[in-house]
């Protein structure tokens, strides 16, 4: 635990970069084009090879940075999940086609209201603070869930919020929270079109207004934790690829420089609080044209459906749902399992993995083995593993009793994590390197994906200052939990 020299815990500052591939931001640190993570990085902890959770996308990962909890145990397993008790797709979001597909006002109910209200699990570190008298602020974070409610401020939504089953008129969330122009704890004037909002500006659910509120909270020094999120080098990647996410980190680190200078300036920040700066997962560069695309509805055949209104009709044994670089499938009651014979043999599709009572399987190019914790070989994270099969199957070294990971990172603790919960469905499946399933719209991103096993979309980064570095972001909340709880915060942080 980081104290300051009256023996109290320090506040904590957290910026959550999404997306940002670490070999991204470590060649703009090497460029010269990132000096204030460069300078957290050299002043803390710089970790390269952190791990993100599986199925490694933004609401899954974000879950798992504010409760600790793989997918299996936040409830929260990706962009989108088949609900065997209500009959239909769940979908928070993604691209602007999955989006209207779906239902604009459907998917901002589910993202907004259902996701933390309904879906949500675990506990986060709002609620947990909150336990034993430490306050949050948050800004534009999409979990966020807390003890305070927060009413809607935008006009356009709370005309509709209260009438019908969509929408409503408060959210929970933490003492202070921000999210754009639809709720905000106090009025700060970046609010709207004339400050950083507005329709033309995402209603504020920008990263500008993310950097400008958290700028302020950390001036006013107005709570003891702080959780600041950066969305938009995750959209660029989509869409343009890593060279151009390189080129906005550039940007994102004049984020960070803002809400520092707001702070006294890197010295005093670093005086007066910890700071941790993370990615949430990676990204894979695609191959060109449409080599990268593995449609699942074309290889899986009339007896399944496939998209953001699947369903168990008449004649379909099989929903899947895609989630950019992994898929979810959920089988009819009573069907096998023989379909993954065939998927694992397909261009693009890496592998498969279910579970079966205690033990998690998994298969490979023509390769299989089974896992569940045990008495066996431990890995790089003190977890022991009883084996059997082929190691090798997901490019795993077993040496007496140490087991070390290759390409596919903490792979057994994060397939449990996943398969834990029936949300994931009844098989998982990761694509290969270059390959995307794309999104239930049927539509695919252009540049870069992530979603998968593979450590090219699993490494994340985190920089740490006045607290150690964790190498997993499931293990971000219990280090603030134990920072936070065995000593008061500093009085003089609200």
């Amino acid at each position: 635990m980081e104290e300051n020299k009256q023996g109290l815990a320090r506040p904590v500052l957290m910026l959550v970069l999404d997306g940002i591939r670490p070999s991204v931001l470590q060649d703009a640190i090497g460029g010269g084009e990132a000096p204030a993570l460069e300078a957290l990085a050299g002043r803390g902890e710089a970790v390269w090879d952190a791990v993100s959770v599986f199925p490694s996308i933004t609401p899954a990962a974000t879950a798992a940075i504010v409760t600790g909890e793989a997918p299996g145990r936040s409830g929260i397993v990706g962009h989108a999940w088949y609900d065997r008790g209500e009959g239909e797709v769940i979908v928070y979001g993604a691209t602007t086609e999955t989006v209207i597909s779906t239902g604009p006002l459907k998917v901002f109910h589910n993202n907004v209201w259902r996701m933390n209200r309904d879906h949500l699990r675990a506990a986060t570190l709002f609620e947990r603070l909150h336990e034993f008298g430490v306050e949050g602020a948050c800004v534009n974070f999409p979990i966020r869930r807390g003890p305070y409610e927060h009413p809607v401020r935008l006009k356009i939504v709370k005309s509709v919020a209260g009438y019908g089953e969509y929408l409503g008129e408060v959210v929970s969330g933490p003492k202070e929270y921000y999210l754009g122009d639809i709720f905000y704890t106090r009025d700060t004037g970046l609010q709207g079109y004339r400050g950083l909002g507005g329709l033309r500006r995402s209603v504020g659910i920008n990263d500008e207004y993310a950097a400008a509120v958290g700028a302020r909270l950390v001036r006013e020094r107005a709570a003891p934790f702080t959780l600041v999120y950066f969305y938009q080098g995750d959209s660029i990647a989509h869409h343009y690829g890593l060279e151009a996410q390189r080129r906005y980190v550039g940007k994102l680190d004049e984020y960070v420089a803002e809400i520092l200078r707001a702070g006294g300036g890197l010295e005093r920040v670093l005086e007066e609080y910890a700071v941790v700066v993370l990615s949430d997962h990676g990204h894979t560069p695609l191959m060109p044209q449409r080599r990268r695309h593995v449609r699942l509805a074309k290889i899986l055949g009339e007896r399944a459906a496939v998209g953001a209104r699947a369903g168990f009709g008449p004649g379909v044994d099989l929903v899947a749902v895609p989630n950019g670089r992994s898929a979810l499938l959920y089988f009819r009651e009573g069907v096998e399992r023989e379909v993954v014979e065939d998927l694992v043999a397909r261009r693009g599709i890496d592998l498969a993995a279910w579970r079966e009572g205690e033990w998690c399987t998994v298969r490979r190019l023509g390769r299989e083995i089974s896992f569940r914790p045990g008495t066996g070989p431990a890995d790089g994270f003190g977890c022991r593993w009883e084996l059997r099969g082929d190691p090798g199957t997901l490019d795993m070294e077993v040496d007496g009793d140490e087991l070390r990971y290759g390409e596919y990172p903490d792979a057994l603790g994060r397939l449990r994590g996943a398969l834990e919960s029936p949300r994931c469905g009844d098989v998982i499946l990761s694509a290969t390197p270059g390959y995307t399933f794309g999104e239930v719209s049927g539509k695919f991103h252009e540049a870069s994906d992530h979603g998968s096993l593979h450590a090219s979309d699993s490494n994340v980064f985190v920089l740490a200052c006045g607290l150690p570095a964790p190498r997993r972001i499931t293990d971000v909340a219990p280090m603030l939990l134990e920072h936070f709880e065995r000593s008061r915060v500093e009085p003089g942080v609200l």
